[in-house]
């Protein structure tokens, strides 16, 4: 086969296909050996190699236009200075299409592919979900349907996701997070020690003790975290032949329900800011994803946030301050903190482990109109939340790290019983206390994050760390959806609760004044007496009343939360007029939500120890 090449077309990196052509953009220095390999579909070596000579560069790129070649017909890599190189801009990696592969080739190089993905985007409806509406959902495509029953088809894949999608959106999600979806190496190969001179010994057939043969160690790396292919989704996340497709009408069939699909990206601290910049917007043209929770300690976020394409995008960091938003951004609101600074303060409260109410009320109310915060009490690094009140400490042995892997602080509790346990009174107080902490989360300011399986009560049996665990341990539980379908009903009421009362998820920050003489502040706080000040906060009970008018509302929501183990006694401030109190839940009471709402008839509300509660005014 006889190739045509000549100078390429500089202005896009990776590889574009014309009809008899194929154009080829790379990041290599003038002074290096550069070839392309040219590998019929198929084949683990390849057939043709063009050379890229040096008249061929431009600054630190090199590019090569063939004529002659369909690239439809064969795969290709890169080779410079020796060594074969994917293309990090790749659209599709060959040679991992099977998750796991233990008995792979490791010699036999991967392969770059051209997928054009041509899909019909048609009865698409743009989502732009407002800050304050968002309720975010983070899972793990595989361990999310991998644990249904071995014979429901596409379990751990995208297309087992779109399946799943009307389950996430009957529980109020707004924002799916996915982690990595793009191709990484999911095979770690352990490296060997070097074993002493005595052990070194070759065995003989006559021998009666023979050296044992020499097993190859690997972990998996699940969570799909370090170095990827930042273009390529993953081949072994498709129930069929084309995982871009695949995952292309996940995301439609997100859209078409009115959700938004977030994409975490875990970027290396070598990764120029240009190529991560050229990578979310070729997620964004191509894929229509709506946002990103950018992970790396190199991420260029003001960069970023100033390029017009990304304009209308969401952008999580953990490095999110004021200054890095522009004014203009507060029309829609999309910079978001994502720390674990919600989840500590949260976690010493309702497990008694000398939380401050302080910085409670300041975690609650907490609110930026530049940029919004991400809540959550439970992450994929750490306890789910129902180990959080299992398990006193991790257990993280099947990761075989001598259990030195993971978090060690975890501010968790096991409520009398280190693990799993059939006593009924045990079983009371973890379940009384995952409903406060998921109370705290849903009646805070910022955005809620739930993990998934944390809705229906899903365990890790204590590990905190299962990014190796590609097994029940680290997939979602559906077998246990059945045994808590009371507590995914409790989550699904505060999620409804939450949408129905904008007073409790605002965009700006309260005040703490009635700048509006609506005769309450917008929110104030209250103790066994009305109205203290916010300086003496020193009990372990409090009393936050968010007055509805300041967001056009009719009702008041009066949120009261007794950390301590005694009962405590939160009043009530006066209200106008015929106006009452409703006590509308408290997780004291068998299913949490009253069937009626309750009227009060005293200017105080008396909690039971490790109790939240909600009381209406209206």
């Amino acid at each position: 086969m006889e190739f045509n090449a000549k100078r390429g077309d500089f202005s896009q990196l990776g590889a574009i296909k014309g009809k008899t052509w194929a154009n080829f953009c790379m990041i290599c220095r003038k002074e290096a050996d550069c070839k392309v390999l040219i590998y019929e579909k198929g084949q683990e070596k390849w057939t043709e190699e063009v050379a890229v000579p040096k008249e061929f560069s431009k600054g630190n790129l090199r590019s090569v236009h063939i004529e002659g070649l369909d690239l439809s017909e064969y795969d290709y890599n890169f080779w410079i200075d020796g060594k074969i190189v994917l293309d990090p801009c790749a659209r599709r990696i060959v040679g991992r299409e099977k998750w796991a592969d233990i008995g792979r080739n490791r010699k036999a190089p991967l392969r770059c592919r051209y997928e054009e993905n041509r899909f019909s985007w048609r009865g698409e409806c743009e989502r732009e979900i407002q800050r304050k509406d968002m309720v975010l959902y983070k899972l793990h495509v595989r361990g999310f349907t991998k644990g249904l029953p071995e014979d429901t088809p596409d379990r751990g894949t995208f297309r087992g996701l779109t399946k799943k999608l009307s389950y996430l959106k009957a529980l109020g999600i707004t924002s799916v997070e996915l982690m990595p979806v793009y191709e990484f190496e999911e095979v770690l190969l352990r490296e060997k020690e070097e074993a002493p001179e005595y052990t070194k010994w070759k065995s003989k057939k006559k021998d009666k003790i023979q050296k044992p043969k020499e097993s190859v160690e690997y972990k998996i790396n699940y969570w799909g975290y370090g170095k990827g292919m930042y273009y390529a989704p993953k081949a072994s996340y498709a129930a069929g032949e084309f995982p871009g497709l695949e995952l292309k009408e996940c995301i439609l069939q997100m859209h078409k329900k009115g959700m938004e699909c977030i994409l975490e990206m875990d970027f290396s601290e070598i990764m120029p800011k240009a190529q991560i910049l050229e990578t979310l917007k070729y997620w964004v043209r191509e894929y229509h994803v709506d946002g990103f929770h950018l992970q790396g300690s190199q991420i260029p976020i003001e960069f970023l946030m100033e390029d017009p394409y990304l304009g209308r995008t969401k952008l999580f960091y953990r490095n999110m301050a004021e200054h890095m938003v522009l004014e203009e951004e507060r029309a829609y609101p999309r910079a978001f903190l994502d720390t674990d600074e919600f989840l500590y303060p949260i976690r010493k409260l309702v497990c008694g482990m000398g939380g401050s109410i302080r910085e409670f009320s300041d975690q609650m109310k907490k609110q930026n109109a530049r940029f919004g915060y991400i809540n959550y009490i439970a992450d994929n690094n750490g306890f789910t939340l129902r180990d959080l009140f299992v398990y006193s400490q991790k257990h993280n042995e099947a990761n075989g790290e001598n259990n030195t892997d993971g978090p060690d602080w975890n501010f968790s509790i096991n409520c009398g019983v280190e693990g799993e346990t059939t006593s009924r009174n045990v079983m009371r107080i973890r379940d009384r206390r995952m409903k406060n902490a998921a109370a705290m989360l849903f009646l805070a300011q910022g955005v809620p994050m739930l993990m998934a399986g944390d809705e229906d009560c899903n365990s890790q049996q204590g590990n905190n760390n299962v990014y190796c665990q590609d097994n029940e341990i680290g997939w979602k539980d559906w077998k246990q959806t059945r045994q808590s379908k009371e507590f995914f009903r409790y989550i699904k009421k505060l999620i409804a609760f939450r949408k129905e009362h904008e007073i409790i998820r605002m965009e700006e920050p309260m005040k703490l004044l009635d700048t509006k003489s609506c005769g309450y502040p917008d929110l104030s706080y209250h103790e066994e007496a009305a109205w203290i000040s916010p300086g003496f906060f020193n009990r372990d009970a409090l009393g936050m009343l968010y007055c509805g008018k300041y967001a056009k509302e009719t009702e008041d929501v009066y949120l009261g939360f007794n950390f301590s183990d005694l009962h405590r006694s939160l009043a009530l401030p006066k209200q106008k007029g015929k106006r009452k109190w409703y006590l509308f839940m408290d997780t004291a009471v068998k299913n949490a939500f009253l069937a009626e709402p309750e009227e009060l008839q005293e200017m105080r509300y008396t909690l039971e120890a490790q109790s939240v509660c909600i009381i209406i005014g209206k």
